[in-house]
């Protein structure tokens, strides 16, 4: 191809319109064939369009705008998990807070000691300053009646100012939806699971099947409660509704509260999922406060209690509700007269607040369903006479409702309140079933 040609074609069409009739009519027209023709007119080779197009670089300091720093510190909060040995100042500490005036207030505080002493797994949270000043932290704790508050130590002005009550808060619904891959205790971590709710899920299908038996393909969902304050999750409650596909078969589990205290799983026909020990621990008995990291709906706050009360009269047997061994015997500040039983290498039991042991009883002696073990009482921090007991499934707190206790049948009214609650928790789930992938969604 011969270039000269090409690059002379611009050349010879301006000669052309000069000279034609309609030159200026045709140049208006030509506009877009220029921009074509300068495309060759500056290909390679044509040593007069390179240096027409040689850039020149200029170089020029620019003035930044003045730097205003905010009139008040930036505060932010830090959460920080609480390991064995930990106290409030070793924690400060290692976040890099060393604020003299915050810890000479702790020293102080009107809280009492036991109520500043920390839970090893607990979360303290802290909102700090860059520089490392402290505002406020707070924490979840037990009080003397074994509910938990929230502590709450914060900087009004020029004075600090400590708290310990019960919480406002509000209660939403999360949702998770994990495909197993390797192993179902790790999926559900890496979604963000709470450990309690995990336990909570392995209890509730203890009886079909165990939570790691679960193999890639499986899947599960789930719905449960996360108790907001001030717009951040602090503690999560019951596992409302849950359904695990296992080797292609679908369980399914929903709670549903008998009462504002109590409560027990069920599957979609209304038959409890879990059989439970055969019996109760104490005979004509009423629920005087029940499980709960739930929200309240009278008294609007949260409750976080360890066990189930039962308030009874004084002297009323205390009977072991399965066979066990008597893991401890003694006597705590809080507690008062607590008895201990294991029952298998995962579950175990406490009983509270005796008036006394039965004769007999020690560390170590095996029992059966149906002992005697003491008698209700008022020992320990309490405000009258009541057990209080727990359930422990590998040292993690469960409802001993949902966990143990023999779940009572439907009432014809609650089967009615129980196929409506299912059929919206239902729609939750098949939301949740039908959307591919894994969902982890953030609260």
């Amino acid at each position: 191809m011969n270039y000269r040609k090409l690059l002379q074609l611009p050349q010879n069409c301006t000669r052309r319109l000069i000279n034609h009739h309609l030159s200026w009519l045709g140049l208006a027209a030509s506009l877009p064939l220029f921009g074509m023709v300068t495309a060759f007119a500056v290909a390679p080779g044509d040593p007069h369009a390179a240096a027409a197009l040689r850039q020149r670089m200029v170089t020029e300091k620019l003035a930044l705008p003045a730097f205003t720093p905010p009139a008040t510190a930036t505060r932010y909060w830090r959460s920080e998990t609480v390991n064995r040995g930990d106290t409030i100042a070793r924690v400060l500490n290692r976040l890099g807070v060393r604020d003299s005036e915050a810890r000479r207030f702790l020293y102080s505080s009107p809280l009492s000691r036991d109520l500043l002493k920390l839970n090893t797994g607990a979360t303290l949270a802290v909102e700090t300053s860059d520089e490392g000043e402290l505002y406020a932290l707070r924490f979840l704790n037990d009080d003397e009646n074994g509910e938990k508050v929230l502590v709450a130590i914060a900087k009004q002005g020029d004075q600090w100012q400590a708290s310990a009550d019960p919480l406002a808060t509000e209660s939403i619904d999360s949702l998770r939806s994990i495909t197993i891959r390797r192993s179902a205790p790790r999926e559900l971590q890496a979604a963000g699971v709470p450990r309690e709710v995990v336990v909570q899920l392995a209890d509730i299908f203890a009886d079909r099947f165990a939570l790691d038996s679960l193999q890639p393909g499986d899947r599960i969902q789930l719905v449960f409660e996360s108790l907001i304050h001030n717009g951040s999750p602090i503690a999560n409650g019951n596992v409302l509704a849950a359904e695990i596909s296992r080797g292609g078969q679908w369980h399914r589990a929903f709670y549903f509260a008998h009462d504002s205290e109590s409560g027990a799983y069920y599957d979609a026909a209304g038959r409890p999922v879990k059989k439970g020990f055969s019996q109760q621990p104490v005979a004509n008995y009423r629920i005087s406060s029940g499980f709960g990291t739930r929200y309240h709906p009278v008294l609007h706050s949260l409750r976080m209690h360890q066990g189930v009360d039962y308030a009874a009269a004084p002297g009323t047997p205390i009977i072991a509700p399965a066979d066990g061994v008597i893991s401890a015997a003694e006597t705590q500040n809080g507690y008062g007269k607590v008895i201990t039983l294991r029952h298998n290498a995962r579950l175990s039991t406490l009983y509270a607040h005796m008036q006394r042991f039965a004769p007999g009883v020690k560390t170590g002696k095996p029992v059966r369903a149906g002992d005697v073990l003491g008698y209700v009482g008022s020992s320990g921090r309490v405000t009258g006479p009541h057990l209080h007991f727990e359930v422990k499934l590998n040292g993690q707190a469960v409802d001993p409702a949902t966990a143990a206790l023999p779940a009572p049948g439907l009432t014809d009214a609650q089967r009615v309140a129980f196929a409506q609650l299912s059929r919206q928790l239902s729609d939750k789930l098949a939301l949740l079933r039908d959307t591919p992938g894994m969902i982890a969604q953030l609260d």
